[in-house]
C-alpha cells in the first residue's frame, strides 16, 4: 500500500484569508507613508506573510497598492437615489466625510495627491475610484434639474467640486484635537454643507418637501 499523501494534503495548506490581510495591510501602510515609504519587508511583517509570496502574486508595491485601493473601492455601496436632492446630496457628502475620518481617510488623502506626483503608477486606479462618485453626483444633479429643484443651466461638476471641496479643505484644516468632534458631528455638518450648495445653486424645493435647513437670524 503506497504511504504517499494526497496532493492537498502535503505541504501548508492555502491560507483563504491571505489575499485580504494583504490588501488590509497594503492600505494601513500606505496610508501611513505613502508611495515613498511603502517597503515590502515591512507589509510582510505586517501581514504575516512571506516576501516571496507578496512578489509572487503581485510582482511590485505599485501594482500590489492597485489593487489595493481598487478592492477599497469595489467593496463600497453603491448610491440609491432617493428622487430629493437635498436627500441625496446630503447623502453624498455624508459618505465623502466619512471616507476621510474612517480608517481610509489617509489613503485617499495620499492617493489623490499621488495620482498627480505619479500618474503612471496611480493615475488609472483613481480615476477609476472618483468615477463612480462623479457618476453618481452627476445622476443626481441631472435628475434635479429635471424635476424642477435646479435651474437648467447648473453645472454638475460644479456641484459636486463645491460639496468635495468643503469636505476636503475642512478636514484637512481641522486641528487634530477638533478631529473627534468634527466626527461626532459629521452627519449634521454634511447636512450644512448640502444646505450651503443647495442654496448657492439656486435650489428650489418640491413644494410638498420642507426647505432646507438653514438656520435664519430672526432679528
Amino acid at each position: 500500500m503506497s504511504s504517499a499523501l494526497p496532493r492537498s494534503a502535503r505541504g501548508r495548506p492555502p491560507d483563504p484569508d491571505l489575499e485580504a490581510r494583504v490588501l488590509a495591510a497594503t492600505l494601513d501602510l500606505y496610508g501611513e507613508v505613502g508611495w515613498a515609504g511603502f517597503n515590502f519587508d515591512v507589509l510582510a511583517r505586517r501581514a504575516r506573510v512571506g516576501k516571496a509570496a507578496l512578489y509572487g502574486k503581485w510582482g511590485s508595491k505599485e501594482r500590489l497598492i492597485v489593487a489595493a485601493l481598487t478592492a477599497w473601492r469595489t467593496s463600497q455601496p453603491p448610491y440609491v437615489e432617493s428622487g430629493s436632492l437635498r436627500r441625496d446630496l446630503t447623502e453624498l457628502a455624508a459618505r465623502i466625510l466619512s471616507t476621510y475620518l474612517g480608517h481610509g481617510g489617509a489613503v485617499m488623502l495620499r492617493a489623490q495627491l499621488e495620482a498627480k506626483v505619479y500618474p503612471e503608477l496611480f493615475g488609472a486606479a483613481m480615476e477609476d475610484l472618483q468615477r463612480q462618485r462623479k457618476q453618481a453626483g452627476r445622476s443626481i444633479v441631472l435628475g434635479a434639474i429635471e424635476r424642477g429643484e435646479l435651474p437648467a443651466c447648473t453645472s454638475p461638476a460644479l456641484v459636486l467640486d463645491a460639496v468635495a471641496g468643503i469636505i476636503t479643505n475642512h478636514v484637512l484644516t481641522t486641528p487634530p484635537d477638533k478631529m473627534a468632534a468634527l466626527t461626532k458631528r459629521s452627519a449634521e455638518y454634511a447636512e450644512t454643507v448640502a444646505d450651503f450648495v443647495l442654496t448657492a445653486a439656486g435650489y428650489r424645493p418640491p413644494a410638498s418637501t420642507e426647505a432646507p435647513g438653514i438656520a435664519v437670524d430672526p432679528g
